[in-house]
């Protein structure tokens, strides 16, 4: 009796956290109507190809009628050729665990009969509940994998808010909710657990059901295999580890039957690439691979990039688990979880992208987060509570900044793919509006444009607050070739300070007033260099060259805020495509 009012004690705290989590996406990271895109695109797209199209690669999908898989399958993202086949590139574990979600959905929502049936709304919606629910799943394992550790009830709890709120979960359950580690997360928690449990209790049930697990992670995605050889540390000792291995060899049933059900899982993948390319086994990720001999180690774990422990500090932290194990001469528990460690990032960092394209920091590590909670329980479970209290501290300090950096992800103030030290100071813990797309500003190569016209306007100041002030303003009839003019460039020399809230605002109009071209854009985007640095700041309006016959009139505007702005050499260029 009493355990089953702990247990229902210990869900409900569960779904607290998960509850706090939604109303945070609401308030803070903003939630987001469309979580099926990038890489999503390819785990999800198994789903509305076999049960609504009814074809696994849908060649007959056009741009007109079907544009989000249109760019992704024309710029070979989704599928690849193999052998001459059409094959999905990414692993089908993610669609099997969104199905029940996606098959309510289908059941209960009107379909159109267009090729973009499977993506609107409630089937993006579905999406999300299903990331959440797995999300669920993955705190709900946490505890169970920390309960096996004796952890205190305390540890648990702030483990699991901490793996919610102070990593990147906060992101990829929610804006990219569509794509595979929430639901690799859970699967690996869940194996993890069921492991420990089979070493701690002997339980030849519990190493059937990991088993399973086992399958489905690699079905998730197959370099999640190495999770296998988290196994020793797992086992608690070399001696438990073998004696693990020869109970479960003594019971060949069992043994067989767990191999055979994580062969089965696996065959699930095996059919729907058979189906595609008539092969039960092959490579999908034609084109990219690993390069072992030059792993970018350092990048991946400390680079401004996507630093595993720049981007989730939490880790960081967890590491001093290590120095817990060796101050408690738990030598194998260290020398297992280091050796893990290690061989998993030489792994990460060797693939041909180390960085993994454009996302919020080291996705790849996502899927393991659970070995990283138990070593950072460990720690927070054992040590003083002096240095306790230390731990806890810093600790909490990453939750802030991690949901800070999630909404500077969602909201174009971090770059996805281009961060460096420069840009990421720049911006750090900064959300106001100003510094969206400010590390996003597009250069363009200029030998391929002309200069139409220049003008030289000289010195500026704007002496009103508050107040829009036209410093430019020209008839198109004054400018030769405008109709192919397709860039206004700004240049003036200004400090650029950071407290400037002021805007330079372009605009085309015609004699009705009829707008044909409008953009605004913060004082600070001039910047080239750092800013509060004295300097000379361009912007390049760029448009669609205007080609009716209507007179323009092009005006250029500072709009002061609290500011006095004083802007000196100011140059206005037009630059027509060659």
């Amino acid at each position: 009796m009493r355990n089953n009012i702990l247990f229902r004690k210990s869900i409900i705290i569960d779904v607290v956290i998960i509850l706090i989590y939604i109303l945070l996406i609401n308030l803070k990271i903003a939630k987001v109507d469309v979580v099926i895109k990038g890489d999503g695109v390819g785990y999800y797209d198994y789903l509305p190809s076999l049960f609504i199209h009814h074809d696994l690669i849908r060649k007959d999908v056009t741009a007109q009628i079907d544009s989000l898989r249109y760019d992704r399958i024309a710029k070979k993202q989704v599928y690849v050729n193999y052998k001459g086949f059409e094959v999905n590139k990414y692993p089908a574990g993610t669609a099997v665990l969104q199905l029940p979600f996606f098959y309510f959905t289908y059941l209960t929502t009107p379909l159109n009969g267009n090729y973009n049936d499977g993506y609107q709304l409630p089937f993006q919606r579905a999406i999300l509940y299903a990331t959440l629910f797995y999300l669920f799943l993955s705190i709900f394992f946490l505890r169970k994998i920390l309960e096996l550790y004796d952890i205190k009830k305390s540890v648990i709890v702030l483990s699991q808010i901490l793996l919610v709120f102070a990593t990147i979960v906060s992101s990829y359950a929610n804006f990219s909710a569509g794509t595979s580690h929430i639901y690799s997360l859970f699967a690996i928690n869940a194996f993890l657990f069921f492991t420990k449990s089979y070493f701690t209790k002997r339980s030849l049930n519990h190493f059937v059901i990991a088993s399973i697990f086992f399958g489905l992670i690699i079905i998730l995605r197959q370099i999640n295999i190495l999770i296998f050889l988290f196994i020793p540390f797992l086992a608690g000792s070399l001696n438990d580890l073998k004696v693990g291995i020869r109970y479960v060899i003594k019971h060949p049933k069992k043994l067989f039957g767990g191999i055979l059900l994580t062969v089965a899982v696996f065959s699930i993948q095996s059919l729907l690439w058979y189906l595609q390319t008539g092969s039960f086994l092959l490579y999908s990720y034609q084109g990219e691979g690993f390069n072992f001999l030059n792993p970018q180690i350092i990048n991946i774990l400390f680079s401004y990039k996507k630093g595993l422990f720049v981007y989730t500090p939490i880790l960081f932290i967890s590491l001093f688990g290590l120095v817990w194990l060796a101050y408690k001469r738990k030598y194998y528990l260290l020398f297992m979880w280091f050796a893990f460690f290690t061989i998993i990032t030489y792994i990460f960092s060797s693939w041909h992208s180390w960085y993994y394209g454009c996302s919020y920091g080291s996705r790849i590590y996502i899927d393991y987060y659970g070995t990283f909670f138990i070593l950072f329980a460990l720690l927070l479970n054992g040590i003083p509570k002096g240095i306790k209290i230390m731990v806890l501290i810093l600790s909490l300090l990453t939750i802030p900044v991690n949901i800070i950096q999630s909404y500077q992800y969602k909201t174009y103030i971090l770059h996805w793919i281009n961060m460096d030290k420069e840009k990421y100071w720049k911006v750090f813990l900064k959300t106001d509006n100003k510094y969206k797309g400010l590390l996003w500003k597009k250069k363009y190569d200029l030998n391929n444009y002309y200069t139409v016209k220049e003008v030289s306007i000289g010195n500026i100041t704007t002496s009103a607050k508050n107040k829009s002030n036209i410093i430019y303003q020209v008839s198109s009839s004054n400018i030769p070739d405008f109709n192919k003019v397709s860039i206004i460039q700004i240049l003036f020399d200004n400090e650029f300070a950071e407290q400037n809230n002021s805007k330079i605002i372009v605009s085309i109009r015609d004699s009705e007033n009829n707008q044909s071209y409008w953009h605004a854009t913060y004082l600070i985007h001039f910047a080239q260099k750092q800013l509060d640095k004295w300097q000379t700041g361009l912007y390049n309006f760029k448009f669609n060259s205007i080609t009716d016959e209507k007179e323009k009139i092009i005006r250029i505007v500072v709009n002061s805020k609290k500011e006095h702005n004083v802007l000196k050499n100011v140059k206005i260029k037009f630059f027509g495509y060659q």
